[in-house]
């Protein structure tokens, strides 16, 4: 039968230990309004937990913290464990604040030593497995979050297996709502725009493929390991274009623009973008994507707002041209209306 320790209680013991010295045993049961035996109890129990307490012996023996335990063991849920690496991470992104990335990276250390052991482990595995660099790139401390749905267990299970080299089965909803069953070798996690993405190798496919962390389900690992793939190829499939696929067009288009300013609009995840180098085509760029529908992508070079000549496909004219005739209509139709105010409008009422 397992025995149900009053948790709140060894919590308090904690915080009374923390305030440094050494506290009699008499002293700590009457603060914690219990016995002596219960008091010992306590302190195996932190001591179950990796918290450093030493027995004093002697007329004024007792409990205190080990001298050489300046802080200790974080008591801290996966979740939150996640949540405060994560961000310290996240802190080493270029303009995100004063931290240099060789303190964020003593930061973590340090967080990660005061972590109860098999909590550590685990969180080892994340930082092992996942790709951070895409997130730094893709915005602020909350582009890559963990939160929701039981997401950060998934993230540490997935972080173990790649870790490990262990092909993994679960259940996953494809963005068109379609569930099916996956087995993978996982390769890698990559943290990107606001999203974790499981890299890997797709054994029922037999392709590459990239999978959204928050729609996988009912993850468990399967027999064996496989062979790691080459560094770096894990982020490869989330930072490059997005893959053709029977329903996306295949677009080409040169655009007279500095590489930065289309990546504004169009970032490396979504479309590449290549400067054309003979002297005709100086300050000029090939832009290639994948895209369902060729009036987001007419939208797109509007914003842009730069000269372009459509390459491919054909209909992609026909999807400017309309969209040139609906502003053009939009505008006519409101400069008719200011040139003629309603009567209602006319006498400066509402």
């Amino acid at each position: 039968m397992k025995v149900v320790r009053p948790t709140a209680r060894v919590l308090a013991l904690l915080e009374l230990l923390q305030g440094g010295g050494t506290l009699t045993v008499a002293d700590l049961a009457q603060r914690l309004a219990v016995d002596k035996r219960t008091v010992r109890r306590y302190v195996e129990h932190l001591r179950e937990l990796d918290v450093a307490v030493d027995s004093v012996r002697g007329r004024y023996g007792g409990y205190r913290l080990a001298h050489h335990s300046r802080m200790p063991p974080l008591m801290l849920t996966a979740d939150e464990a996640v949540a405060v690496v994560w961000g310290l991470l996240l802190a080493g992104e270029p303009g995100s604040g004063p931290a240099s990335e060789l303190a964020v990276q003593t930061a973590t250390a340090k967080v990660r030593r005061v972590l109860p052991a098999a909590l550590a482990q685990r969180i080892d595995a994340v930082l092992e497995s996942v790709d951070f660099l895409a997130a730094r790139t893709a915005g602020g401390p909350d582009s890559a979050r963990t939160d929701g749905g039981g997401i950060v267990e998934v993230l540490l299970e997935l972080a173990e297996a790649v870790r490990d080299r262990r092909p993994i089965g679960f259940g996953y909803t494809s963005r068109q709502g379609h569930a099916t069953h996956r087995d993978v070798q996982p390769h890698g996690l990559v943290a990107h725009r606001g999203l974790l993405y499981l890299t890997g190798f797709d054994l029922g496919r037999q392709a590459s493929r990239t999978f959204r962390v928050d729609r996988i389900v009912g993850l468990r690992l399967n027999e064996g390991t496989f062979t790691v793939p080459p560094a770096g190829e894990s982020a490869e499939p989330v930072l490059g274009p997005l893959s053709a696929a029977p329903h996306r067009h295949a677009v080409s288009v040169r655009i007279r623009a500095d590489v930065d300013h289309v990546r504004t609009h169009l970032p490396q995840m979504l479309a590449t973008t290549t400067p054309l180098g003979s002297a005709d085509d100086d300050g000029w760029l090939r832009v290639v994507l994948h895209a369902e529908r060729l009036e987001w992508v007419a939208g797109k070079l509007a914003v842009i707002d730069r000269p372009f000549v459509i390459e491919r496909p054909q209909a992609l004219r026909d999807s400017v041209l309309a969209l040139g005739q609906r502003l053009i209509t939009a505008s006519q139709a409101s400069s008719a209306a200011t040139d003629h105010p309603t009567a209602a409008g006319a006498d400066g009422s509402d």
